[in-house]
């Protein structure tokens, strides 16, 4: 099975902010990729409409970056990890349910995208 995320995908652990409220240290997640959430979310319920997958799975991903701008791609991966388990795709992102095939990213300026590939084991 195949899902697409059309879009830049941001590296969620760098884009976190750190607020002091009443008295304690808080951190938070960038407006930019709550929103990328939302938008990924619905992305992928438009294209899975299945039960969500219960076994373990692997996944391979294919991220298409917009420019030439240094990006971790680990972190990327888990961005969309997330984005997985919060659109009901798979159970949980752990090791028991969740092998990695592999990522890698190329250059589209016009289209940039993650696109993922999920088997089941």
């Amino acid at each position: 099975m195949t899902i697409i995320i059309k879009g830049q995908t941001p590296a969620q652990k760098n884009r976190k902010k750190v607020s002091c409220v009443g008295g304690r240290a808080r951190l938070y997640t960038e407006k930019s990729v709550k929103e990328w959430q939302d938008y990924a979310h619905l992305q992928i319920k438009n294209q899975f409409k299945q039960v969500t997958i219960q076994s373990k799975v692997t996944i391979a991903y294919t991220f298409y970056v917009k420019d030439k701008r240094r990006r971790d791609s680990d972190n990327m991966v888990a961005t969309v990890n997330d984005a997985l388990v919060k659109a009901g795709v798979i159970k949980d992102d752990s090791w028991e349910l969740l092998a990695c095939g592999g990522y890698d990213a190329e250059l589209d300026r016009d289209n940039p995208r993650a696109e993922i590939y999920i088997s089941i084991d």
